[in-house]
């Protein structure tokens, strides 16, 4: 994992926690004041919740300057005038797994939620010499979380630079269909529905049936 992935992470976990600590044992905690980091009257309660503000305001900044690093990688790619193909998908679609074997790469591609999440960019050459830049993202999960969403705009932002969604679809899970819509939706909601799409069937062989994925889709 990268240290923007680390950095969102903790950013997640901390203010998903924020509104969540306890004021149970708060009474008992109070003082006066003294030595050291409680402040004048403060609480157990509030010198955790200073710390976690602290921490998140560190946070932001550290990621704000991993944005603009970012944004120089971008402006550097356009430079050399490369199509940008994005993958999307249903956590779990095989994003990752494609990106490896189209690109002969060893990006990390886990049965697990948020495996990717960092934007992964690679150069794929297309037979008579034609290359692109193939890039893995974050895979969606239905009702993703506010704090969690915040977190991982970084790799939703790779995707108003694409030229192509590649939409990476599961086939061989049988709420294939629920997955496309809750990809739709998301794409919907940051505004890249008016993005070129193309729909990539994966793991049809898994699919007992096959005749009847053929005529569904």
């Amino acid at each position: 994992m990268s240290r923007e992935g680390k950095l969102q992470i903790e950013m997640a976990q901390l203010r998903y926690m924020l509104p969540r600590l306890s004021s149970r044992d708060d009474a008992l905690s109070r003082l006066t004041g003294g030595i050291g980091a409680r402040g004048p009257g403060e609480t157990k309660l509030e010198i955790d919740k200073r710390r976690i503000n602290d921490r998140l305001a560190r946070l932001s900044k550290e990621l704000e300057n991993v944005g603009q690093q970012r944004y120089r990688r971008r402006t550097k790619r356009r430079k050399n005038d490369l199509p940008v193909l994005s993958l999307v998908g249903y956590t779990n679609a095989g994003k990752s797994t494609l990106l490896n074997t189209l690109t002969k790469s060893d990006i990390l591609a886990e049965d697990k939620l948020f495996a990717t999440l960092d934007p992964t960019s690679r150069r794929l050459r297309f037979p008579q010499d034609m290359e692109v830049i193939l890039t893995d993202t974050v895979g969606f999960i239905r009702d993703l979380p506010r704090e969690l969403m915040r977190a991982f705009m970084a790799t939703l932002e790779e995707l108003k630079e694409a030229d192509l969604l590649v939409h990476v679809i599961d086939v061989s899970n049988p709420c294939y269909g629920d997955h496309i819509a809750v990809v739709e939706d998301v794409l919907r909601q940051l505004e890249l529905e008016n993005i070129a799409q193309l729909r990539l069937y994966n793991k049809i062989d898994k699919v007992a049936d096959k005749d009847l994925i053929y005529n569904e889709v």
